[in-house]
């Protein structure tokens, strides 16, 4: 009895120490012994569960679906287990099955007798994992200070990956009638995490899901590793490629193996087939390309480190000179602020015509030409094209209404100016398709990538604008060698045909835009978000055991910057270009309304001209005529 209050009491002690308070106790004692437990559990505020191993295993059938269900509410438990009793192999073996040896559970494991070859016969061959958090209790019996148990950390690096069992010595605690405390820490374990201490998985060999799309899976070996690890034509399979060598680090730091698994699709569905399905279903521990997290992926998969951005669009050129009209010389005026201008100098033509019939006639001032009221409005026209005049008024009243015509007409034409030249080199004009389904409903061309992310998507999306792009773009398409191209052609006929649609990812498109393009291309594209822009996450079991541990290495890697560095050198997030880098076209055919206008004026003119010489030859022959004739005649 004795030597179980003491047990009693390193239990509760080891509990407390870890602030747990959810207990289940597996035990083989008489209700007797096991009182003064759940009195010690009770009066520390721990809630304890007892189940009594009897001989019999039938009633014990469900015990873990029913107490340890991993799917339970209760984020931590602790389970005791004393291997002395008959059924503790059995409770061993379905914990095993079950994989209840990880994180979630604290394990204490008490062997009376302290066989550490009983223990390791039974965990040997069993599932516990690199986060395990199982705990021997090895006790020693010492009179004069009360009893003496010894811990011992164990785990297991991956029994069915290559890993060994380990049993680590941690520290002895003694306990008395009253208390416990740690007597010595026998190893270097309380120096460090319990993940900083399994870091070394040599001997491991974990499966990594390698992904190549732009190879076929038949080549050699040799050479689907040397394309994973070479740096040329890095935009090939550049997210596969990026979590490959992060992998590699991962291998340097913690030195394991690796066994690899060639596919060369995501996936087949959301969350199935290709690499996403080898890893949900946990065929492989690792996987090289990252994954854009979904509904269906979070039943399966964990999210670790962002790796880089995804964004798959709908790319098409808009020629600057598109949105110049043939009117843009007409533009900066409404057409009643044009015929108020008109009406404007017309009076004022008026007003210079009265000015100078009142300084010949009012003024008695002589004036060495008196404009006709014709000439007057040409004067009040050429003060609104800049052009002066060579007669003014002489009067001081009739200077200041001349100046104030001619002030009018400077602000006019400084406002003028400033539209057309602004209109002509302002920014790239875009097109007003701003969404897919935009996009859908209009007449350009698309062009879809053949990568098998994209075909998938646009296949297989349920959203309607999707469903009716694909429907109108792709399925309506007799020749289907029009819609599917390779990526450096779909980019080089988006050059080359403005209006013509690509579709693709943009990092992957990028590469080749930056090598035919010119910066004033560049700036000439347009691009329509063809899914929810986000972000591509390195992806892990959400059950793995090693989840934590490549969790925390991957976060070191974006705080030293790795990932940062091997994302700008395989993705491309914006195209290197300026807004002033382009150069405006501005041909004369952009004035052809003005010089028909002024072919129009000639034609006017020549026209008045020729009834003017006509009303003139008119009058001369009347005169001729008139002189000719006799007196009587006349």
């Amino acid at each position: 009895m004795t030597t179980n209050l003491a047990l009693y009491r390193l239990l509760v002690f080891n509990l407390l120490e870890i602030n747990l308070r959810n207990v289940l106790v597996f035990h083989c004692w008489s209700r007797p012994d096991a009182y003064p437990l759940a009195v010690m559990m009770s009066e520390s505020h721990i809630y304890s569960q007892y189940i009594e191993l009897q001989e019999n295993a039938e009633g014990l059938a469900n015990i873990h679906k029913d107490y340890l269900d991993s799917e339970s509410d209760v984020p931590r438990m602790a389970v005791f287990l004393d291997l002395g009793c008959p059924l503790a192999d059995f409770i061993t073996n379905k914990s095993s099955r079950a994989r209840l040896y990880n994180r979630r559970y604290h394990w204490l494991l008490f062997d009376q007798m302290g066989n550490l070859s009983n223990l390791a016969e039974l965990f040997v061959r069993a599932n516990i994992s690199l986060d395990a958090d199982v705990t021997f209790i090895e006790q020693r019996q010492e009179e004069d200070e009360g009893e003496l148990f010894v811990l011992h950390d164990v785990y297991n690096k991956g029994c069915h990956l290559g890993g060994v069992l380990n049993i680590t010595i941690d520290q002895s605690v003694q306990c008395n009638g009253s208390s416990c405390w740690v007597r010595d820490h026998l190893s270097d374990l309380h120096e460090r995490t319990r993940l900083q201490q399994r870091m070394d998985l040599t001997n491991i060999t974990l499966r990594m899901a390698a992904l190549v799309s732009v190879l076929p899976l038949t080549s050699k070996e040799d050479i689907l590793m040397g394309f994973l690890n070479s740096e040329q034509d890095a935009h090939l399979d550049s997210f596969s490629r990026m979590g490959h060598r992060l992998i590699l680090h991962m291998q340097e730091m913690l030195h394991f193996n690796l066994s690899y698994i060639w596919v060369g699709e995501w996936s087949i569905q959301d969350a199935y087939g290709g690499a996403i399905g080898l890893l949900g279903n946990e065929s492989v521990e690792l996987c090289s390309t990252p994954f854009t997290p979904s509904w269906d992926r979070m039943h399966y998969v964990h999210p670790m480190a962002e790796l880089a951005e995804f964004r798959a669009v709908c790319m098409f050129r808009t020629p600057h000179n598109a949105g110049i009209k043939a009117t843009v010389f007409l533009e900066p005026f409404q057409p009643s602020v044009w015929l108020a201008f008109g009406a404007v100098l017309m009076l004022a033509g008026c007003l210079l015509w009265l000015i100078f019939r009142l300084e010949q006639h009012g003024m008695q001032r002589c004036l060495e030409f008196m404009p006709s009221l014709l000439s007057s409005c040409l004067i009040s026209l050429g003060a609104a094209c800049i052009q002066g005049s060579h007669l003014l008024p002489k009067s001081t009243g009739g200077r200041l209404a001349f100046i104030a015509v001619m002030l009018t007409s400077f602000l006019m034409y400084n406002y003028y100016t400033s539209i057309v030249v602004s209109t002509l080199l302002g920014s790239p004009v875009r097109s007003n398709i701003k969404t897919v389904q935009q996009l859908a409903d209009s007449s350009l061309d698309v062009g879809v990538d053949n990568v098998p992310f994209t075909k998938a998507y646009l296949t297989s999306s349920p959203r309607p604008d999707i469903r009716s792009l694909y429907r109108q773009k792709v399925e309506n398409k007799r020749d289907p060698s029009t819609v599917w191209y390779e990526p450096e052609e779909g980019v080089i006929k988006v050059r080359d045909q403005p209006g013509f649609v690509y579709i693709s990812e943009a990092s992957f498109m990028y590469h080749y835009v930056e090598k035919h393009y010119l910066p004033r291309e560049i700036s000439d594209l347009n691009e329509i978000l063809l899914r929810y822009e986000g972000a591509v996450y390195h992806m892990i079991h959400l059950n793995s055991s090693y989840r934590e541990l490549i969790s925390q290495l991957e976060i070191r890697f974006v705080e030293c910057g790795l990932i940062s560095k091997q994302r700008r050198f395989f993705t491309k997030s914006r195209l290197q270009t300026y807004t002033n880098s382009f150069v405006i076209q501005v041909g004369m055919e952009y004035a052809a309304p003005l010089f028909l206008s002024l072919l129009v004026a000639y034609f006017m003119a020549l026209l008045i001209l020729l009834l003017e010489l006509a009303w003139k030859r008119t009058e001369r022959q009347t005169l001729t005529l008139g002189s000719n004739l006799l007196p009587h005649e006349q």
